[in-house]
């Protein structure tokens, strides 16, 4: 396959959607929420420390060089995140190079951690591009729950694998 058969480029310049099983929106300049998850949601616990460790070292590794990731929790089965592909100089990074470099690192390293040799990740992540202050709000209020409304915390404090963004730091923002 050549370049010009890659229907995901490394940049994108204006809106895209693609679709797989789920139609898959990139609008540049925006901030996207997502989700992947196990593709055996009893494969294994993402949040036994060494796995947690690997996801959260993805997440933070491209952090302000492809991305800006604002938001996450690492769940027993998911994750999810929200964050803002950076602009390069031929556009902004692409979702779907993010996810697919952040997927295919975990699962190599994950596997390698329970020695496993299948597919971990489902194929597609579920994404949103988030339209105002209210929806980030939303979303952000959203991880920051769900170990709580999953009852494996009381507090949402008290979970260790999520990052401090917006709702976490308790920044205002306008409507």
């Amino acid at each position: 396959m050549s370049d010009t058969d890659d229907l995901t480029p490394d940049f994108i310049r204006e809106f895209q959607e693609t679709r797989r099983h789920l139609p898959h929106w990139q609008a540049p300049g925006e901030t996207h929420y997502l989700t992947f998850t196990l593709l055996d949601r009893h494969a294994c616990d993402l949040t036994r420390a060494a796995l947690a460790h690997i996801i959260v070292g993805a997440l933070q590794f491209r952090h302000e060089e492809r991305y800006t990731l604002l938001d996450w929790v690492i769940m027993p089965d998911h994750v999810h995140l929200i964050l803002y592909p950076m602009m390069a100089e031929n556009g902004f990074f692409s979702l779907s190079k993010i996810m697919g470099s952040m997927k295919g690192w975990t699962a190599h390293e994950i596997n390698r951690n329970i020695s496993q040799r299948s597919s971990l990740w489902q194929d597609e992540s579920f994404d949103r591009v988030i339209r105002s202050d209210g929806e980030y709000r939303k979303h952000a209020f959203y991880i920051w729950m769900n170990p709580v409304e999953a009852g494996l915390v009381e507090n949402p404090r008290d979970w260790p694998w999520w990052g401090q963004g917006w709702f976490c730091r308790g920044m205002q923002m306008s409507e």
